[in-house]
């Protein structure tokens, strides 16, 4: 890591800030309002840079290293581990590839943008936030509405996107759109474009009043006639987006894995604590001492740990061998592990510590709200099971006809 900061230092570091957001993650909630002063910290710190590879000046950190951190994260203040997350998307995505065995002019292209984007996230501390699903359609790249066509100087950019997080508050949207000219064809010309907050076109509307993730001020956004000049084509190449979701998954599909593992962390670590204080009336025992809470205490323990290995087994595959079938496959389950864990933990910590537990005063329902949205985020549980279910089988899931986008 540059600047001294190892392995253990930045999910160190991840605890720290995750303690200092837990402070403000109620009244975030409470008012549906975007976590600016975590972001500040996070700034602050040099996270921004934290997956920019050492030679640009970030910290370089592995898939592995930054899953943990952001579990961290997760633990104090999920909205914030989500939104943070959609801006690491982006630098990961582009800090794993290796742009020096691309020859010729698109070599450079992507060479020349890679460092820009580094630029800006380093030294200029900019934030990205990634605009892909749309109404209706989710996060289906293969059935975007949302055009490009080129025009001088750029591509023009026309349509709608929901559930942006950040929106309003990221410097830049990476906005995926498919190429206007094309009529035909199973795969989709699918590019994405650095769209700056400034664009003349764009238009946010804050819709977004929801169960949980309340402060991730995920609205709709409106691109009208939006003008992207060609140095703003990420990585400088048109169509290469969905087949490197195809080959490479982890950013869009992993990268969620650490926040709702750190939900489920919080969850029971709210739950044992609680329990060790709660009093049994008469007695001067505490729940903590009840067999049968010992025993359903034990279960949710077990299945924390198996979450969370699976998790960080599935973060070291991506980070010895992204893109192999084996990594693939594992992080698809610990995506569909920890989503559908989280909303059961939090139910079972409801039911075992008492009717109490469901106060706002209390973070353990803001918990259980925010655990709920787990198996909607891409790729949704049943799209987890799909792809496991399909490799399997020994289908091909890196076929574009067997891919659930």
């Amino acid at each position: 890591m540059s600047q001294g900061m190892d392995s253990q230092r930045l999910i160190e570091l991840g605890r720290e800030l995750g303690e200092v957001f837990s402070t403000r993650a109620a009244e975030y909630d409470r008012t549906a309002t975007f976590p600016v002063a975590d972001f500040d910290d996070l700034r602050e710190a040099g996270l921004l840079g934290v997956m920019v590879p050492t030679q640009f000046g970030g910290l370089g950190a592995d898939f592995l290293t930054y899953t943990r951190m952001l579990e961290q994260i997760g633990i104090g203040h999920a909205a914030t581990g989500l939104t943070f997350n959609m801006h690491n998307i982006v630098m990961g995505g582009v800090a794993e590839m290796d742009l020096d065995a691309i020859p010729g002019s698109r070599g450079k292209a992507m060479k020349d943008f890679a460092e820009w984007l580094f630029d800006q996230a380093v030294n200029g501390k900019k934030l990205f936030a990634s605009a892909t699903t749309e109404p209706g359609i989710g996060a289906k790249y293969s059935q975007l509405q949302t055009t490009y066509e080129r025009i001088d100087g750029g591509y023009e950019l026309n349509g709608v996107k929901s559930f942006v997080s950040m929106a309003g508050f990221a410097d830049y949207y990476v906005v995926a759109a498919r190429s206007k000219e094309q009529t035909s064809g199973a795969v989709p010309t699918l590019s994405f474009f650095a769209v700056p907050k400034e664009a003349e076109g764009i238009e946010i509307e804050e819709v977004w009043d929801v169960l949980g993730m309340r402060a991730t001020s995920s609205n709709t956004m409106y691109l009208r006639n939006v003008f992207v000049s060609k140095e703003l084509l990420f990585l400088g190449s048109e169509g290469f987006g969905f087949f490197k979701l195809l080959r490479e998954p982890h950013w869009q599909v992993g990268g969620y894995n650490g926040v709702y593992l750190g939900i489920c962390t919080a969850i029971f670590e709210f739950m044992t604590d609680y329990l060790a204080k709660k009093g049994i009336a008469g007695t001067d025992r505490t729940a903590a001492d009840d067999r049968v809470t010992q025993h359903q205490v034990g279960e949710m323990d077990v299945e924390l740990a198996a979450a969370r290995a699976l998790t960080y087994e599935a973060a070291r595959l991506v980070t010895d061998s992204p893109g192999s079938l084996e990594a693939n496959i594992a992080i698809h389950q610990a995506k569909y592990m920890v989503g559908e864990l989280a909303p059961r933990l939090g139910s079972m910590a409801i039911r075992i510590c008492g009717g109490s537990t469901i106060a706002k005063r209390l973070p353990l329902e803001r918990l259980y709200r925010d655990a709920r949205c787990g198996g909607l985020m891409p790729a949704k549980s049943d799209d987890c099971l799909s792809y496991v279910g399909k490799a399997a089988l020994g289908i091909d899931v890196s076929k574009p006809e067997e891919s659930y986008w």
